[in-house]
Formats: structure tokens, sequence, C-alpha cells
């Protein structure tokens, strides 16, 4: 049974996870086995501070012992969760722990810079500490569903994924709820993107991809109306429509932590990391650029 710690209670995952992999208010479906939530650190925010208490007090009601540093739970956890509402905390969250050799795994959004990204995994690369990230919505069910018959419908073509883009400070343009209908665009698509263009306005946001085996995949994200998730593949032999629910995707996503820290190796490879932080922020300049393609190799580093 792995030991785990949770860092930051400003995101509802501190609780999310917690119930699942301590089995404890959710139903028996709902429960993971192999970890167990032991320890945790409540933090700080400048995104939602007001959660903290709240989380924290449940999560304490689920069994996790409150410790008042993150330090303090070195040597008493097998592995960490960084649960950082804001994408901008997690380095500073995650460093210690790389540097001590402790597996971890770091919420949406990753990163919300290239520096930032690169920086976190160069730690785990040096320490040779496992570091794993993925939103949840890369393992929902229908998307596992997907891939099962793609026997049959043959080549990926495109897609169009969908879901909610609603923006907060702290995590700019798809780094705050937009990650989830871009994972789920490069969970099917996979990598190869290579430039984007975004068409933006106040109530939603169309990005399009071009992959460089010729593909085309589109992504929208609405602030206005209907938020819904899922995706429109277009396949060699069929066009799926298929709305995608989040109703099994924390389960899905904390087997797949519990997998990454026992079997050592992250179930998202980080170049796909480096990748998706490449698409928003490139997305991020087509929208400041009035709609201009932009390559993710041009990145700037200084975003």
């Amino acid at each position: 049974m792995l030991r785990l710690g949770i860092v930051d209670f400003d995101s509802s995952h501190s609780i999310e996870f917690t119930r699942r992999l301590n089995h404890a208010g959710v139903d028996s479906d709902q429960f993971v086995d192999g970890a167990r939530v032991e320890l945790g650190w409540p933090g700080t925010s400048d995104m939602a501070p007001e959660r903290i208490a709240g989380f924290s007090e449940l999560a304490a009601g689920c069994g996790v012992k409150l410790v008042d540093a993150p330090e303090k739970m070195l040597g008493h956890i097998d592995a960490v969760l960084v649960l950082s509402l804001c994408g901008q905390a997690h380095l500073g969250r995650v460093r210690p722990f790389l540097e001590a050799g402790i597996p971890a795994y770091v919420d949406k959004p990753f990163a919300c810079s290239l520096a930032d990204a690169e920086q976190m995994l160069h730690l785990a690369e040096k320490h040779d500490t496992l570091l794993f990230h993925s939103s949840a919505l890369w393992y929902a069910d229908e998307i596992e569903r997907f891939r099962e018959r793609r026997g049959d419908l043959g080549d990926l073509l495109g897609i169009v994924s969908y879901g909610p883009a609603k923006r907060a400070e702290g995590n700019p343009g798809l780094f705050h709820y937009g990650v989830h209908p871009t994972s789920i665009l490069f969970a099917l698509m996979g990598a190869g993107c290579e430039h984007v263009q975004n068409v933006h306005s106040d109530g939603a946001e169309l990005v399009t991809g071009s992959w460089r085996d010729g593909r085309i995949a589109t992504l929208r994200g609405s602030r206005r109306g209907s938020t819904a998730y899922g995706f429109l593949a277009f396949c060699e032999h069929g066009i799926v429509n298929q709305p995608v629910s989040a109703r099994f995707a924390y389960r899905n996503l904390c087997r797949e932590i519990v997998s990454s820290f026992t079997s050592n190796r992250p179930a998202v490879p980080h170049a796909m990391l480096l990748e998706i932080t490449r698409f928003v922020l490139a997305s991020l300049e087509s929208e400041s650029r009035g709609g201009d393609l932009v390559r993710l190799a041009d990145v700037g580093r200084e975003n």
C-alpha cells in the first residue's frame, strides 16, 4: 500500500482524489486500490484561499493527518500529489520532493510557462525520479472505448474536441478549464502538432492545430451556453459523435497515478507534456495576434 501525501488544498481534487484512494464518501465503484492518502499540507493559494479550510476538514475526515509544512511529509510518504489550483505554483511545490527522490504527480495545469515545464522535467531526470501529469479527461471511459474501436474505424483523420474553457487569473487561456478539451484532443490525436490558430471571442474560442502528418484537429472551448465535454472523430471508416462523461474520470486518473507510481513509468510521456504546454502557449500567442498562425517550435521561453 503506497503512502501518499497531498500538497495544497485549494482545488476540489484534494478531496475527490482522497475519497477515492481512501475509500471514503463515495460509492464503491469509485474506489481505487493500492495507495492511501496519509498526510496533507493545506498550503496557501493566490487563486482560491477560501477553499482551503473546507477541503482540509473534509480530508481530515477521510483519515488524512494534516501537517504545517510540506517538508514534514518527507520520510513518511512514498509519493506526493501536488494539487495546487494555480499552475504557476507547481515548480516550487514539487521541487523539494523531486530533489528528495519522491515520485510526484502534478495536477492540471502542469505549468503555465515552458520554462517551468522544462525545469520540472529536468529535476525529475536529474534526480531519476518519476514525474507524472495528466488531466482526468485523458482517461474518461469514452476515450478508452473509442481506442478499443480503432481497429474497426480505421485511421483517425482528425477530431473536434469540445468542453468548457472558462478563464481565471493565474491560469491563462486554455490552462484553466480548457486543459480538459485540450487533453481530449491530444489523447486521441497523439503528438505531432506543428502550428495553431486561435479564433477567439468573449464566449468561446476555436483553436485549430495542424499535425506534421497532414491531419487537422480543432478544439472548441466554450464560456457561454452548454459546456459539456465530447468529441467528433473523423475516421477512415466512419464518423463518431461522442459525448464524454466525467463520472469515472477521477477514479480512472487515480488508478493511472497508482499504476505510474508502482511501475515507475509515467503514463503520459514527458515529451507530450511539453507539446501540450507549447500548444496552449501558441494558442495564446495566436489570440494576441488576431488569429495568426503560430508554430509550436517558435513559442518563446519568456512566456
